[in-house]
């Protein structure tokens, strides 16, 4: 069998997180290392073929060797969607397909139990309760006849979801397919699906009803997280310096070189990276801090997620995602609650997140200054700064500056007491 495996996506809805969808790494390694290593569990056997873009192809080299795939790297030169992306395989297709995402958080069994299928073509769907922007499949049974692309909220032809995890019996079929379809939208491969379900193709579906997490915008990385920090068994590497004052609780795992001070608390499920340190009266609650980051003294971190070698002092960051090499200044606060209560949306497009609770997002080499605050939701550009105290609402771009310009007003000041003793006597 061959697994293709698409990780050459663009991810333009991911902004300001500029890395690969792929390779931002999780509890220290990269979300496509967890894939894999799910996918190459669930079949036995088999040749990964892993599509990357011209930028990512070197790292994901790296892991596929890593984990010791039988496998190649195919570059997709352009994001021109999954039919592209697959016709850029070229050859080697004979014979059993299995095509997957690379982002997707997926129970590791749905992909054995698809490629198991013995129907000619077989999808994995997944009920849903309110509407989600992809594909959906209309059915009769468990045959698949066909597939309804982005219907709209109240057009949808089932509560079906197509997730991307198809198997093919015959590889060249497939491609003699999506050499056929053509689209002026960015949906050549389903149309390609739809021309075999109508030549009358045994098309199946099986039904998953597990954890799915897409990774379509940068707060699911939070959902992405979650899931994989509920996996995590408690270890604290012996290399690892942990205060005997500090409070380790739950399932927590602290990396080599890492270093918790006196008086921090960390409860689990957390993640303490490699040479990370935990400052005195930290606390940090359900969280990934990435390898050489730095809490100062008494800061509270809070299901965030923390890219390498950022580092804080005294402050609060609750539900934010933070791509790395950040740092914030004393007193500053990264606000993750409405005072109403109501769902958080982001950008001038209003995009709602569906989180109740939502912090900062911040871009590669973003800065904080003292006391400055965000609001929900707000997202900051790579290699930006938020100066002393700010109050920001919304976006600031890439590479830009945001100060708050203050008036000072200076006049003479005549203090009421002159002197120690006159204010001792002042206080009888």
């Amino acid at each position: 069998m061959k697994i293709i495996v698409l990780a050459g996506g663009e991810g333009k809805r991911m902004w300001p997180i500029k890395t690969n969808k792929c390779l931002i790494p999780f509890l220290g390694k990269p979300l496509l290392y967890h894939n894999l290593k799910k996918i190459k569990n669930a079949i036995n056997g088999g040749e990964f073929i892993i599509i990357s873009s011209s930028t990512s192809k070197d790292g994901v080299e790296k892991i596929a060797s890593e984990i010791g795939l039988n496998h190649k790297v195919v570059v997709q030169q352009q994001p021109k969607g999954m039919a592209d992306a697959i016709l850029s395989v070229q050859s080697g297709l004979e014979g059993e397909v299995l095509v997957v995402n690379a982002e997707d958080i997926l129970d590791g069994l749905i992909y054995g139990q698809v490629a198991k299928s013995t129907s000619d073509v077989a999808f994995a769907g997944k009920k849903v309760d309110k509407y989600f922007p992809g594909g959906y499949l209309k059915v009769d049974g468990e045959r698949v006849t066909g597939i309804v692309e982005k219907p709209g909220e109240g057009n949808e032809p089932s509560d079906l979801v197509k997730l991307v995890v198809d198997f093919f019996k015959d590889g060249e079929k497939l491609v003699e397919y999506l050499e056929k379809a053509s689209s002026e939208q960015d949906d050549v491969y389903e149309k390609a699906l739809d021309l075999m379900i109508s030549d009358e193709v045994d098309v199946k579906f099986t039904e998953y009803d597990g954890v799915w997490i897409p990774l379509k915008y940068p707060w699911q990385i939070l959902d992405i997280l979650g899931a994989l920090l509920a996996d995590i068994e408690q270890q604290i590497y012996s290399s690892a310096n942990v205060s005997e004052k500090a409070i380790i609780s739950g399932k927590v795992v602290i990396e080599e070189g890492a270093r918790v001070f006196e008086g921090a608390v960390i409860k689990g499920p957390s993640y303490i990276g490699k040479n990370v340190i935990v400052g005195n009266n930290t606390m940090i609650r359900e969280s990934d801090l990435e390898e050489g980051c730095v809490t100062g003294f008494n800061s509270d971190i809070t299901r965030s997620y923390i890219g390498a070698n950022s580092w804080f002092h005294t402050n609060y960051i609750g539900d934010s995602v933070i791509e790395g090499d950040f740092g914030m200044g004393s007193g500053a606060v990264l606000a993750n609650l409405r005072l109403d209560d109501h769902t958080i949306r982001v950008g001038d497009e209003k995009v709602d997140s569906g989180r109740h609770k939502l912090g900062l997002i911040a871009g590669k080499g973003s800065r904080v200054g003292v006391n400055a605050s965000t609001m929900p939701g707000a997202r900051i550009g790579s290699n930006s700064l938020v100066g002393p105290g700010v109050v920001l609402y919304g976006d600031v771009k890439e590479n830009k500056k945001v100060l708050v310009k203050q008036e000072l007003e200076i006049t003479d000041h005549s203090p009421a007491l002159t002197s120690y003793d006159q204010f001792r006597d002042k206080l009888k």
